[in-house]
């Protein structure tokens, strides 16, 4: 008994401080996206009334299942509601969303670039005002921030054979797949994992045939509505639904991209304030040295898998269809993190021994941080919510 007492303060003597900073961490992001959710704006906008709609019964859900995963978390939080309350259901589903999408790419920056490149680079996407729009709007646009899971969960697979880990990529595969343009990143993860693919029915042909069974049975819904109504697989892939775009058309929307991070963003009130360029100025110089990372170590599995993700979704989007450029952001906000990693890495060659000089570069490149954070978190709480554009986009009071 004595033993076990002492194990246990040995326990918490070692992860008592680890565990108070990361409870804070966690407290600070849940209090980004619920902080006046359904107040900031005035009402909602007419894509989310559109997208409430969508999620008004498990059978129109299940007649037209694109965007699924949304709109049935959105319908399932709708239960907890009652009468003027429905609408909020939509901004906590993409909340909850927008959550998994900052932890997955936790766990990535941490498993690729180390613990502090992770807090950094997280907090730095976490407090974008990119993120902070899509998470807390009430449209599907969030399911596109789900290639960065898809993502952690091939690496994960890739890194063991764990059966939990099976299992998830099994769940998250089937889920995927009701997300426009997200077909295309599950092949390129199929062709990645093509080894441990073919491996694993050898090695635990019981789970695998539980597996099997299990995407059957999650895909069955999707394979009924596209049996029903076969003009959804052009959805579905992430393609114009209504012809296919003249190559000038292709071509503008392909040089927009970079110019929409760079140099001014995209006019649309409902997701973004005014003509401002996406990224913020340390962001775009931390982009830089990440793909600078990236490029130099080009052979790396890693580099490969990262560089297919971004052609991909530059592709998807280009193409003008459902797909927007919400589905680059993650991966650009990898490349962000992975320069902030460069960056004390190179801090520390230069002072491999000196502990102060250490100290003092991580304080500057961490309060570096806090000032773009700080300037994203203005931008959407404070700005985007009070300008007169923003203003007349969310003006339906109407409760549900």
């Amino acid at each position: 008994m004595r033993s076990r007492t002492n194990k246990l303060r040995d326990l918490v003597a070692t992860y008592w401080q680890p565990a108070v900073f990361y409870g804070m961490l966690i407290l600070f992001f849940g209090a980004l996206l619920w902080f006046k959710l359904g107040t900031l704006q005035n009402g909602y906008s007419s894509n989310e009334l559109a997208t409430f709609k969508e999620t008004v019964s498990l059978r129109h859900i299940f007649d037209n299942p694109v965007n699924a995963p949304f709109t049935i978390l959105a319908y399932l939080i709708g239960l907890v509601y009652s009468g003027d309350q429905s609408l909020i259901a939509l901004r906590l589903a993409a909340s909850a969303l927008g959550l998994l999408a900052l932890t997955t790419f936790y766990w990535l920056v941490r498993h690729w670039h180390g613990e502090r490149s992770a807090v950094l680079g997280t907090t730095v996407f976490g407090c974008s005002a990119w993120f902070l729009h899509s998470s807390r709007l009430g449209t599907v646009d969030i399911l596109m921030f789900m290639v960065i899971a898809l993502l952690a969960c091939t690496v994960w697979l890739k890194r063991t054979e764990n059966p939990v880990a099976l299992l998830s990529a099994v769940g998250l595969v089937a889920t995927s797949l009701y997300i426009p343009g997200m077909v295309w990143f599950v092949l390129a993860g199929a062709i990645w994992q093509g080894r441990t693919l073919i491996r694993l029915p050898k090695k635990q042909p019981k789970l695998i045939a539980a597996a099997a069974l299990g995407l059957a049975a999650l895909l069955s819904p999707l394979a009924w509505a596209i049996f029903r109504s076969p003009e959804l697989v052009k959805t579905l892939a992430g393609l114009p639904t209504e012809g296919w775009p003249k190559v000038t058309q292709v071509l503008s929307n392909l040089i927009h991209i970079p110019y929409n991070l760079f140099v001014r963003g995209p006019l649309n009130p409902e997701h973004w304030l005014a003509r401002l360029a996406i990224l913020d100025a340390f962001s775009a110089v931390m982009l830089v040295l990440g793909a600078y990372l990236f490029i130099r170590h080009f052979r790396l599995v890693r580099t490969k898998i990262v560089m297919s993700v971004l052609v991909i979704g530059t592709v998807l989007a280009s193409l003008g269809g459902v797909v927007t450029i919400s589905i680059l952001i993650p991966i650009v906000y990898l490349f962000v993190a992975a320069g902030v990693g460069f960056m004390l890495d190179r801090w520390q060659m230069v002072f491999p021994r000196n502990v102060i000089a250490q100290s003092i570069g991580v304080g500057l490149i961490s309060l570096a941080v806090i000032a773009s954070s700080w300037y994203s978190l203005r931008h959407y709480f404070i700005a985007w919510p009070n300008a007169q554009a923003t203003k007349q986009v969310f003006t339906i009071n109407k409760r549900f």
